[in-house]
């Protein structure tokens, strides 16, 4: 049982035009130049769908059916919505339309695909999260999500434009080839929420802090856009490659939005000396990562090595750049187990998996692996602080 990637690269690179003629169709609404800075399709777990698509105070549902059902959720960043309701003239009465804009050039791309139409109906307000994960998620809880974020030239903020398709229709849609199925789709979803896990639990053991929030997704991203995973924020942490069934890259950082934050919570010293900050860093960084890759080589019942952690402190996307550029030379679309541990309000740590798109079946193995048993996620012993956290 594995999800096709092949397939789902095709349609990866179906959601980043989406994006693309989103944006254009929205610089022709403000005359304000504007581009797509991330696209993404992304498969979620449906109890996380909320919490994945934010809370933006202002959010507008398109729903769509015929040929393909689904819904269209736009979230509008502050700032965002007031350039556009400047430049439009029409004040706040112009999201509905920006909307509704741009799922129509976001569906036309899945209409050009398909011998019937998609019809874009009226857009709505968004007013109870619960209604979001109505028809988009598979009778197993897995939901796809096809994520843009559109910027407008000299504007703080995004729109956050995200497109969830009817789970189970959007499998028949891909084809009947058996390689998309609900039961494949919930077991990727159990991936990133077992490793997600484990992250959580490691960083809890060696800092003695319990996470605010844990957020998981498993992403299929074109290669070119992997960096804009990441924002331009300053990031400290580690890099690591796997070697043994399933090679990866995988890097564990952290946004720090209060500098030496990181340093603080793992060396008990009022100015800790940089060297020794950079050590303790890199070793949670190696402890977080072999816990997620000891979950994932118990799965297989076989070792999987990790290297010498490698300490980096740039912004999110210069990070990524290098991991763009190894796996560019072998695919167009990269596989990304995402996951986010909020360990406090100035601390969270973001890790991200590459498995080598060479080894999709043993990831595939993995996924139903872990499905299947649910085991939970082992840390050295010598970490365990048995504390309720800092």
């Amino acid at each position: 049982m594995r999800v096709d990637l092949d397939s789902l690269a095709s349609f990866s690179h179906t959601g980043a035009k989406g994006g693309r003629r989103a944006a254009e169709a929205l610089e022709t609404l403000t005359g304000v130049p504007a581009h797509c800075e991330l696209s993404r399709t992304t498969l979620v777990d449906a109890d996380g769908l909320s919490s994945f698509l934010g809370d933006a105070a202002t959010r507008i549902a398109v729903p769509f059916d015929g040929a393909l059902a689904g819904r269209a959720l736009v979230s509008f960043e502050k700032p965002f919505a007031a350039r556009v309701a400047e430049e439009t003239g029409t004040g706040d009465g112009a999201l509905p339309e920006v909307a509704n804009i741009l799922t129509s050039g976001f569906v036309d791309g899945w209409a050009e695909n398909t011998e019937g139409t998609i019809d874009v109906q009226p857009p709505e307000p968004v007013d109870v999260d619960d209604a979001l994960v109505d028809d988009v998620a598979a009778a197993d809880g897995a939901a796809f999500v096809f994520e843009s974020r559109v910027a407008l030239a000299g504007v703080d903020g995004t729109c956050r434009f995200a497109v969830l398709p009817a789970a189970e229709e959007f499998v028949d849609y891909l084809g009947d080839d058996g390689d998309l199925s609900a039961d494949a789709l919930a077991a990727y979803a159990q991936l990133t929420a077992h490793s997600a896990d484990a992250v959580a639990d490691h960083l809890a053991a060696m800092t003695g802090i319990d996470p605010d929030a844990v957020e998981s997704h498993f992403d299929f991203v074109p290669v070119e856009d992997v960096p804009s995973l990441l924002d331009d924020a300053a990031y400290e942490g580690a890099v690591f490659e796997s070697d043994g069934p399933v090679n990866t890259v995988l890097a564990v950082l952290f946004d720090e939005d209060e500098s030496g934050a990181v340093a603080d919570a793992l060396v008990a010293r009022e100015d800790p000396d940089e060297a020794l900050a950079e050590s303790a860093i890199a070793e949670l960084g190696n402890v977080t990562a072999s816990g997620v890759l000891d979950g994932w080589a118990n799965a297989l019942d076989a070792t999987i090595d990790v290297s010498t952690p490698s300490h980096v402190r740039d912004d999110g996307r210069a990070v990524l750049d290098t991991v763009a550029a190894a796996y560019g030379r072998h695919a167009d679309t990269v596989a990304v187990v995402d996951a986010t541990v909020a360990l406090s309000d100035d601390l969270t740590c973001r890790v991200c998996a590459f498995p080598s798109p060479e080894d999709a079946d043993t990831v595939a193995e993995i996924a139903t692996e872990l499905s299947a048993g649910d085991a939970d996620p082992e840390f050295p012993p010598e970490y365990d602080t048995g504390g309720d956290g800092a």
